[in-house]
């Protein structure tokens, strides 16, 4: 079974909370550093966020910050990326979607380290959602392609309020649809609600550490918003 990976437990709460600042990777061995390349387009936004997280020892690791005094640095397509404590990591924005390119890691030690985000592809929800009934199973057919090898798809649907929401993921191959069932459905409130849809291809790095790493396009579609209703209640 592949790795859920970080998106699961993370990637939407990125985007509403920051994470703070790292320690200094100088202070760590350089080859116990986990990292973790993303280029996130956001289509709400129209913008692409290029993020590398550095974590030691491994993925859930202690984050940690390249600082231009140690002399280690992080690149994407050539332009260097600053640390940001929103972010949780090293990071840069880009007007429209950013569809591919390259990571040059250099450690402390001036080893380097270069690896290409692999090959995503676009997500939307279908027309016509405007209603989820919290009490039946149901099923979201997104526009777009299949899932391919290493591709996963999430829906998050909640007000942000703690207990108040629901998570579902596929990485099926060939899958086109997520089926949300009543065990997390159950948990939504009453009312308007949010919908967020991310798509994206995680792979392991060709080139790092001992620790290993990940490298991913993710791809999020614009939200909907819906209206939760009870139909057993009715």
């Amino acid at each position: 079974m592949r790795k859920i990976s970080l998106f699961l437990l993370v990637s939407f709460v990125f985007i509403f909370i920051g994470c703070g600042g790292g320690e200094d990777s100088e202070d760590v061995n350089q080859d116990r550093i986990y990292t973790d390349y993303e280029v996130f387009y956001n289509a709400n936004e129209d913008k692409t966020h290029v993020i590398a997280r550095f974590r030691f020892g491994n993925a859930l690791g202690t984050l940690l910050e390249l600082t231009e005094e140690s002399g280690a640095s992080v690149t994407f397509n050539g332009d260097t990326l600053a640390y940001s404590s929103l972010w949780g990591g090293h990071h840069r924005e880009y007007a429209g979607n950013t569809t591919s390119g390259t990571f040059v890691y250099t450690n402390t030690e001036d080893t380097v380290y270069t690896n290409s985000t692999p090959m995503g592809t676009s997500i939307e929800f279908p027309d016509g959602i405007t209603e989820i009934d919290r009490s039946e199973a149901q099923t979201i057919a997104w526009v777009g392609d299949p899932l391919a090898a290493d591709d996963q798809v999430g829906i998050f649907i909640g007000s942000w309020e703690w207990g108040d929401n629901a998570l579902f993921w596929t990485d099926e191959d060939g899958a086109t649809e997520i089926v949300m069932g009543i065990n997390l459905l159950e948990n939504l409130e009453l009312g308007a609600a949010a919908v967020y849809m991310d798509r994206w291809n995680a792979v392991d790095v060709t080139e790092g550490t001992s620790a290993g790493g990940t490298i991913r396009y993710k791809y999020r579609a614009t939200n909907v918003t819906v209206t939760v209703v009870d139909s057993s209640e009715q």
